[in-house]
């Protein structure tokens, strides 16, 4: 069994009053050892709309050359 997958999360929407949260996932599979640490830097992000799908929401996270990036649109 493989120790990787795609991590996703939800980060937190900062000034707009229908939507609280946006989904979001890791660009390349993540070792599952680092998903509680990923999401502990994930829970400190606010973000701001408008987003579309791809958006890069954290940029090499943890140094790991990986991107976290939103998957859905928000106007």
């Amino acid at each position: 069994m493989s120790n990787k997958d795609i991590f996703t999360s939800l980060v937190r929407i900062k000034g707009d009053l229908n939507n609280k949260v946006a989904s979001v996932k890791s660009t390349k599979p993540i070792e599952k050892e680092l998903w509680r640490e990923f999401s502990k830097v994930l829970s400190r992000i606010y973000i701001s709309t408008p987003i579309d799908i791809g958006d890069i929401i954290c940029k090499n996270i943890m140094n790991t050359g990986i991107d976290i990036v939103c998957t859905r649109r928000i106007d």
